[in-house]
């Protein structure tokens, strides 16, 4: 990825992060995650970690978020007035961002002390293909096994939640 498709970006994620937290209605602090997560799979795809980018889409924007817009529309009215903080809420609340902020500035200066020394991951690490050999390989380091019995594990759970949600039968 080049500098300039990093820093757009990065300033769009950052722009829909900040309207996540500032929006008055809850349902547009919502879609304010959604690009966010959305800029986060991008840079994913940037990093060449294609698994990472369909994982973010599919688990924080299909599952997550939606989960949240579901827990919003099922709880809440939304025509009911909104609540302001008060002024010294807020500015503690910005005190505490900008000590956060400055906390992580200070780490990551010193971050390149530590990462010196440090190796880049090898070019395909992050790829479907390489994430799908190590998954599904049964040489050595391959996760086929414990795949199958994960996969076993959740049918009996399936199986144990519908014997327990089913309503029992009338003796007649």
């Amino acid at each position: 990825m080049s500098d300039a498709a990093f820093a757009l970006t990065a300033f769009f994620m950052v722009a829909a992060a900040l309207w996540a937290v500032t929006a008055n209605n809850v349902l547009h602090a919502a879609l304010g995650l959604i690009a966010a997560f959305f800029a986060t799979a991008v840079l994913y795809l940037g990093l060449r970690a294609e698994f990472l980018a369909v994982a973010q889409v599919l688990v924080y924007i299909g599952g997550v978020v939606v989960f949240v817009v579901f827990t919003i529309l099922l709880t809440s009215r939304l025509g009911d007035e909104i609540l302001r903080p008060s002024l010294w809420r807020v500015l503690l609340g910005v005190l505490f961002a900008g000590a956060f902020f400055a906390l992580g500035a200070l780490m990551l200066s010193r971050a390149g002390d530590l990462l010196e020394g440090a190796g880049l991951a090898p070019e395909e690490y992050g790829s479907l293909m390489a994430v799908g050999n190590k998954l599904l390989g049964m040489g050595e380091g391959g996760l086929l096994l414990p795949f199958e019995v994960v996969s076993v594990l959740l049918l009996a759970c399936v199986i144990g939640a519908i014997a327990v949600a089913r309503k029992p039968e009338d003796d007649e």
